[in-house]
């Protein structure tokens, strides 16, 4: 895999790349509560995998697995991610094929990894500045009748968009083989998986204080004085609820239990929490 400049691609490069870029529109045509974005991502991955590892093999099928878990991020943002897994996946393979290990680990963790902070810099861009920028010159030109607010509304939000997606897509493919094979060089390959894990899991700490939303509302008297247990919660922990109804959540789901029935006992518990007056 020759890989030279950051920017330059051969006939074969930017045969995958325009692959992957015209795939990655459709990131969000199938996003569920477990997973999010994952199926898709796993539908933009397969093609490629297919030719890295064959059909129907056992190698395609792992890696498959590793592309179906849970991930959500800026859809425009994901090229560089997607062609990051894809060189690295084909970086896998070669050293299969020379009877080197290669810590698969690392894709997965990588992956979790760039998923959040890259979609805190595409909404960034997106929702707070283009968005902003072309609604605003749309605006002026609307309110005069002109057909140019419209027009200009879609190129100012667009244009951007679909560089942002190829150069995005460009650069994580060109990077991806350079740079794991570079860490496994000097070393730091270990530690960059380690750390991308650590990161990980502070995402999803965070994901968990922002999205899991649990307080009870239980209030009594006790000798004159009011009693408030989400009070007594906070000044245990705060967020101490919402961080331990998703730690059994984790646990059921870990045991390869079925997610609609976590749903479904999540839904039943608030249930009867809101109308026994302990929580709503």
């Amino acid at each position: 895999m020759t890989k030279n400049s950051m920017l330059t691609l051969n006939k074969e490069e930017r045969k995958k790349v325009s692959k992957m870029f015209w795939r990655n529109q459709f990131l969000m045509f199938c996003t569920s509560y477990t997973k999010q974005q994952g199926i898709t991502y796993g539908w933009l991955m397969a093609p490629f995998l297919q030719k890295i590892y064959g059909k129907d093999t056992d190698e395609f099928y792992e890696a498959m697995g590793r592309h179906l878990d849970f991930f959500n991020t800026a859809p425009a943002m994901n090229g560089f991610i997607g062609a990051l897994n894809l060189s690295m996946e084909e970086e896998n393979k070669e050293m299969m094929d020379r009877g080197e290990e290669f810590d698969t680990t690392a894709i997965s963790a990588l992956k979790t990894s760039l998923m959040g902070p890259l979609a805190g810099i595409g909404d960034a861009v997106y929702l707070s500045v283009l968005r902003v920028v072309a609604t605003g010159v749309a605006l002026g030109l609307s309110q005069e009748g002109s057909m140019l607010g419209p027009i200009l509304f879609l190129l100012i939000m667009n244009v951007p968009n679909m560089l942002i997606r190829w150069f995005t897509t460009v650069v994580g493919y060109k990077a991806g083989g350079n740079f794991i094979s570079e860490a496994m060089r000097s070393g730091t390959f270990a530690a960059i998986t380690k750390g991308s894990a650590v990161l990980g899991l502070i995402m999803t700490g965070a994901m968990t204080a922002q999205f899991v939303t649990f307080k009870t509302t239980f209030e009594t008297k006790l000798s004159g004085t009011v009693f408030n247990l989400q009070n007594v919660f906070d000044s245990i922990m705060p967020g101490l609820l919402p961080l331990g109804i998703t730690m059994i959540c984790f646990a059921y789901l870990r045991k390869h239990n079925k997610p609609v029935r976590a749903l479904i006992a999540v839904f039943v518990l608030a249930f009867a929490l809101t109308i026994l007056g302990i929580a709503g």
